[in-house]
């Protein structure tokens, strides 16, 4: 797996750590020299001094054909064409972007781009869900998940239409122990899932799994890649 970031900053140089952590490839990019530096003296990746907007310093990064794209500079309109040029150029599979002004949301989700974070709604989200999961009963389940020591993990898994699981039961499925499907997004609506529920192409499944196990409910659910 290999994972291009544009934008060296604390967001930027967080998430790298973390995606090395789970055995991902990653690159940076960055504009400025001095944080270039800093970041190859601290991170276990390619670090590219230039400008993410500029088509041959993302084809320098390797974008071409990358899993992942994340834009998460400082300036939307670096990020915007970023993620266009990832989109056009570089056929990247998934492009994530962070937003700074939350005006400029509607233009990334129009451009296409799989995943747009607006800081301040994440923020409030986060603590929405947590106080939701408390009246709840379940006061442990947005905090454990935030949690870098937490033994699970929430994974989301893209049902394509060479899975296995296509056409079976939710029921029929030998998970690993201590592995639930909690969602189901089918045609943009959201499905509680029960046992006799039928896994459909095109379908997005989210499940709560052990990190050691997260490999083993992948193969289970999208096959060998």
């Amino acid at each position: 797996m290999y994972a291009v970031i544009v934008g060296g900053g604390k967001v930027g140089r967080n998430l790298a750590r973390e995606l090395i952590e789970d055995g991902i490839t990653v690159a940076i990019v960055e504009k400025e020299t001095g944080k270039c530096e800093h970041i190859a003296s601290k991170i276990n990746a390619l670090v590219i001094n230039g400008d993410g907007a500029d088509y041959s310093v993302l084809e320098s990064a390797g974008s071409k054909g990358a899993n992942y794209l994340v834009a998460v500079t400082g300036n939307d309109e670096v990020n915007f064409v970023v993620c266009l040029l990832a989109k056009i150029s570089f056929n990247v599979k998934m492009t994530l972007a962070r937003v700074n002004d939350l005006r400029n949301e509607g233009i990334f989700k129009k451009l296409g781009v799989d995943f747009v974070f607006t800081t301040p709604y994440i923020i409030s989200k986060m603590m929405h869900e947590i106080i939701k999961c408390k009246d709840s009963g379940f006061p442990f389940i947005i905090p454990a998940f935030l949690d870098r020591r937490s033994k699970f993990e929430i994974a989301r898994f893209a049902i394509k239409e060479y899975s296995p699981s296509i056409g079976r039961k939710l029921s029929e499925i030998k998970l690993p122990k201590e592995t639930l499907i909690i969602s189901i997004i089918r045609n943009s609506e959201i499905i509680v899932p029960y046992g006799r529920i039928t896994i459909n192409k095109d379908d997005t499944l989210y499940a709560i799994t052990r990190k050691d196990t997260l490999e083993q409910v992948k193969i289970t659910l999208l096959g060998e890649e």
